[in-house]
């Protein structure tokens, strides 16, 4: 045990002391704290720039009447429309609106720079079909109260039994939980390689046994981890406490419902970081250990990323539909189950029984892969003899002695 504390003291004054880790724990909390601050302070008074030109004679587009509180709607003149369709192309202004047509129906041209606005394609329904549908009454002397009640839409009432206003905030976490595994599970490998191909190991062999020292590397670095999840606690509460996390909030165009921000939330990240931590550093550091040349570290580790981007994957799909069966399955498969039970926990899906379940099947096989780990590290990370295929692993796993 003092060997291994030793080793442990030792990795984590490395990573907590290095300019990686410091960087990333300073623009991590910059990034967090000075979003509540950004969109506290001018989230709100961004308004689009809407262009109209009116080159029609027989309709207008008067927006007195409109609610357009998103946009500033400026009228043109027909001598600055080029100007302003450059402006738009060039991303100084949002929008430009051309109404033409002097017959029965009007021409709408509606220039954007590469997506189309649904709130300004809303505004233009809004003010033109109005003045049309008056225009096609007159000329075919209809009852205005027969067109009228044709055109009234179905009034459907809109009653959600659950809210999905956590959206934003599981896709945030499970990028946190994605990029933090892979970033210090990616750490542990390139130390692990690091020792080997240098012959580092090969004198820290004598003195300390080769898993206590693979041990030493996953906890200091899951430490690191566990830091950084601190440092977003720490911005979202700082800037709450400043009273920054009021109001409606936004990721990626998706709502942050931050009512549902508590310690329990922040006690399963950390929670399922360590358990899907665990799951994917073991893998790391075993198959690390086997190879030879430094060169052979992204081949090597390269499944185990794809397993990992899979993982995000069905977490994203928890998402659109947190009770699919694929979602349900992968709720017991420990590779996946971290990303997709804490995302079905932040949607308020989960129930206790399925998370404690997701929790002993996660735990039953972190035992399991470190039986494996440990064989493996302990013959791979003396083996120098070429590339090491899936017969030697097996044999490693049968023959090692710990």
């Amino acid at each position: 045990m003092e060997k291994f504390l030793t080793v442990l003291r030792f990795h984590l004054k490395e990573g907590l002391s290095g300019k990686g880790f410091i960087i990333t724990a300073a623009v991590l909390f910059a990034a967090i704290f000075g979003y509540f601050g950004f969109t506290h302070y001018f989230g709100n008074d961004e308004k689009m720039t809407v262009y109209v030109s009116n080159q029609s004679t027989g309709y207008s587009f008067d927006t007195s009447g409109e609610k357009a509180d998103f946009a500033d709607v400026k009228e043109i003149t027909d001598d600055k429309v080029e100007g302003i369709k450059k402006q738009v192309k060039d991303g100084n202004a949002d929008a430009l609106i051309i109404v033409s047509g002097s017959g029965d129906a009007p021409k709408v041209d509606y220039y954007f720079r590469r997506m189309v606005d649904f709130q300004v394609l809303g505004l233009i329904n809004s003010v033109m079909q109005p003045q049309y549908l008056n225009t096609v009454i007159s000329e075919n002397k209809l009852d205005p109260a027969v067109a009228g009640s044709l055109l009234t839409p179905v009034k459907i009432e809109e009653i959600a039994l659950k809210k999905t206003e956590s959206l934003g905030l599981v896709y945030f976490f499970l990028f946190l939980m994605y990029m933090f595994i892979i970033m210090f599970g990616n750490t542990v490998s390139l130390s692990i390689a690091g020792e080997k191909t240098s012959r580092v190991m090969e004198i820290m062999i004598t003195k300390v046994k080769p898993v206590t020292m693979m041990y030493a590397k996953i906890i200091a670095a899951m430490v690191s981890g566990l830091i950084q999840i601190g440092m977003v606690a720490l911005a979202y509460g700082v800037a709450k406490m400043l009273g920054w996390t009021s109001g409606e909030l936004e990721i990626f165009g998706m709502p942050l419902d931050l009512s549902v921000l508590n310690p329990k939330i922040f006690l399963f990240l950390s929670l399922f970081f360590v358990l899907g931590y665990f799951v994917y550093a073991l893998l790391f550091a075993s198959i690390t250990s086997v190879i030879s040349r430094m060169e052979d570290i992204g081949s090597i580790i390269f499944p185990v990323s794809i397993l990992l981007m899979g993982a995000f994957l069905l977490g994203m799909k928890t998402m659109l539909d947190p009770n699919a069966t694929i979602v349900l399955v992968s709720s017991y498969i420990p590779f996946f189950s971290p990303m997709v039970v804490f995302s079905r926990i932040v949607l308020g899906e989960a129930g206790l029984v399925e998370i404690f379940l997701s929790i002993a099947v996660l735990l039953a096989a972190i035992v399991v892969l470190s039986y494996v780990a440990n064989r493996i590290y302990a013959k791979g990370v003396m083996r120098y003899s070429g590339k090491t295929n899936l017969a030697d692993i097996v044999k490693m796993v049968k023959n090692a002695e710990m």
